[in-house]
């Protein structure tokens, strides 16, 4: 794979997910009867723009960027184990946290805390506040919850990007356990953890595939992701309930069913292991048409922002950066500093201006 290509796709996740954040955070707390008298049978297609003409995202794209910060600062410094990045991207969520409660500052260590974009609260997930609250007052206090909710997933996609250009320092096998540890900062359930573990080698093996059809992101997700994690976690419980999820949005995508009464299937998106499924289905449905795929991830009555989100990452790593309509890159909240991120991640040479 050319350089040129390499960056388009691991562009092309990152915005994408940013993309589908944005879209489906105008609809997240929506039923789908709301959305359609608002926006019409098809339901949301295009941006709701603020009164200053941007596309604003929620928390689920903060968070993105924050991972992504915490684990290129880890790297700077020399950090490759799986034990040894997870702290960084530890403290780059307590600065995350600190842009939600905090009077916007420059936090030592953050650059991202100079962006004063990003020092807006956007629908904050419950658990991962209260997380990270105990992490912060009660240094070395181990948290306490059994949430398998989306605040997990929907963050890890910079792992699994990183992975693919950097398979010397954080192969897709580990990049999956970095991306179970980055979920597991703040929710605790087994299905968190690998539906966290599993994104992230989606997008990795994505980036890495050419011309994925819907027979390839198949064998991506059954034969390469699902074998990885079942060699590590044979037997479990939950993973055979997630696998068991994930076919079942394989099938439905297609079959005849329509997108919503699909979705409403696998569930609201609301839980991990949901959004993962509802973003799959999205993606195997409309493998090769970006804008199809992210408008069927955000209508419906869930989580729609996180659903969008994760939809994203997936057909963005697919299509790559050039594949996504230009109506979803103009006006999108801090696409330029989403781009320079992305290039960060993909670069063997950290820009010393993203790590603060």
């Amino acid at each position: 794979m050319t350089t040129e290509l390499l960056l388009n796709k691991c562009r092309g996740s990152l915005i994408g997910g940013a993309v589908g954040d944005a879209l489906g955070y105008a609809v997240e707390f929506l039923s789908l009867d709301e959305i359609r008298k608002i926006y019409g049978q098809r339901g949301i297609t295009d941006y709701k723009l603020n009164s200053s003409g941007i596309a604003e995202f929620s928390d689920d794209t903060q968070m993105s960027l924050f991972t992504a910060e915490g684990l290129l600062t880890a790297i700077a410094e020399n950090k490759t184990s799986v034990d040894d990045i997870t702290p960084y991207i530890t403290t780059a969520y307590k600065h995350w946290y600190f842009t939600q409660t905090r009077p916007a500052s420059h936090l030592d260590g953050s650059h991202l805390s100079h962006v004063k974009e990003l020092w807006s609260q956007r629908a904050p997930g419950m658990t991962c506040m209260s997380a990270m609250q105990t992490i912060i007052s009660a240094p070395g206090t181990e948290v306490a919850n059994n949430s398998k909710g989306c605040g997990g997933v929907m963050r890890v996609a910079p792992v699994g990007i990183y992975s693919a250009v950097h398979p010397a320092v954080l192969d897709i096998e580990h990049a999956g356990l970095l991306a179970g540890y980055a979920a597991k900062i703040t929710h605790k359930h087994p299905l968190s953890t690998l539906s966290s573990m599993a994104f992230a080698m989606i997008v990795a093996e994505c980036i890495l595939s050419h011309s994925i059809d819907r027979d390839k992101f198949r064998e991506i997700i059954i034969a390469r992701v699902f074998t990885r994690l079942n060699s590590r976690f044979n037997g479990d419980i939950h993973l055979n309930e997630l696998k068991a999820l994930i076919i079942k949005a394989l099938d439905l995508a297609i079959s005849g069913r329509a997108d919503t009464d699909a979705i409403l299937i696998l569930g609201e998106g609301w839980v991990a292991d949901e959004t993962l499924a509802i973003a799959i289905f999205s993606v195997m449905r409309y493998i090769d048409d970006f804008e199809k795929c992210v408008c069927c991830a955000v209508n419906h009555s869930g989580d729609s922002d996180s659903t969008g989100a994760v939809a994203g990452n997936i057909i963005g790593a697919i299509l790559g950066y050039n594949a996504i309509p230009e109506k979803y890159r103009l006006n999108l909240e801090l696409h330029d500093l989403i781009l320079t991120v992305a290039d960060a991640l993909a670069s063997p040479i950290i820009p010393s201006s993203l790590l603060g």
